[in-house]
């Protein structure tokens, strides 16, 4: 059974070693490279995928994910079409309503109209240089680029809004196989309401990995990435997402106590946060694919069976280097 692997960080680290990473991303044959935008607590989205595209010849690359809260259209469209010179062929625009990017600056994540006014005026200005935002005219002047929109969705209204507009989708839901299948049934059902071929539309899961002695071992060290995928649970609403009854308070509650001060961060506090609540392995079963390889490859297979088959796969804690190459020796070649 095939099946494509990407990458995401954050770019945490100094400028060489995100170039590194991103050289071994390459390297090792993962096929596209995210980086995370969040200007509050990591270094500029686009000045490392700069870097990363100049030093790099085959992946795909482009931010996971920008938001409206922070960047106006015109702004990222001028950050796509130069970062489409660079790479050409290789570039995507990730788009999302904001996570730690808005609440570290105090403001609110986007609405699905506002994030469909986005990504329309994005294409639009990428396209015919013209589009209409917020009742004013903005332009792109100096360069015309196909560059393909995916959009990060964690609900199905989001997956519903892909499905109509965008070329492709991140999709933070989680990766049990239930799951799997009624996210991709949202897309396809929003793809069909707009006359689009569903089939068309490129599907990218989002988990969160890792690869170790034991699935204790790689469960500690993805703590803050895990608590991150359960506060996507209680964002905007929880209806529709799959969340346990009985575990319905405990995500809400991890909602309210988040602290974005140290999204995805290595040591969060957030990691004790989903400790005291008692929801470490109810979300590493649902978002993680973590433990020995043999663990890992069969949580795959599952997923894939479901119809996932291809996984964008978050890295945020230090040794991105020895994830990427065991990954790469391990679990990589069970899908090849």
């Amino acid at each position: 059974m095939r099946v494509r692997f990407g990458i995401n960080y954050m770019p945490t680290g100094s400028p060489p070693e995100v170039v590194r990473w991103a050289q071994l991303v390459e390297e090792l044959g993962y096929e596209i490279l995210g980086i995370s935008d969040s200007q509050s607590i990591c270094r500029d989205v686009y000045m490392t995928l700069a870097l990363c595209a100049v030093n790099t010849e085959r992946i795909r690359l482009g931010p996971r994910v920008i938001t409206p809260v922070t960047r106006h259209p015109a702004v990222a469209a001028c950050a796509a079409a130069t970062l489409e010179e660079l790479a050409p062929g290789r570039t995507l625009v990730g788009i999302g309503s904001g996570d730690s990017a808005a609440f570290n600056i105090g403001l609110r994540p986007a609405s699905l109209a506002e994030l469909r006014e986005y990504a329309q005026t994005i294409r639009s200005l990428l396209t015919t240089g013209s589009a209409a935002y917020h009742g004013a005219t903005a332009t792109l002047t100096w360069k015309r680029a196909e560059v393909p929109i995916y959009l990060a969705a964690s609900g199905p209204r989001t997956l519903h809004l892909a499905g109509q507009i965008a070329d492709g989708v991140v999709i933070r839901t989680g990766i049990a196989p239930e799951i799997v299948r009624d996210s991709i049934a949202q897309v396809h059902a929003g793809a069909q309401a707009a006359g689009r071929d569903p089939g068309a539309i490129d599907l990218w899961w989002w988990p969160d990995v890792n690869v170790a002695a034991s699935y204790q071992e790689g469960v500690e060290e993805i703590k803050m990435s895990l608590a991150a995928a359960g506060n996507h649970l209680s964002r905007f609403t929880t209806e529709g997402k799959h969340i346990p009854p009985d575990l319905l308070e405990k995500v809400k509650t991890l909602g309210h106590r988040y602290a974005f001060s140290s999204h995805t961060l290595p040591g969060s506090p957030n990691n004790r946060l989903i400790e005291e609540l008692g929801l470490v392995d109810y979300l590493a079963h649902r978002f993680a694919v973590v433990g020995t390889p043999a663990e890992c490859i069969k949580k795959l297979e599952e997923a894939a069976e479901a119809g996932a088959r291809h996984f964008w796969m978050s890295v945020h804690f230090d040794d991105k280097e020895r994830f990427l190459r065991d990954w790469a020796a391990k679990v990589a070649p069970a899908f090849r």
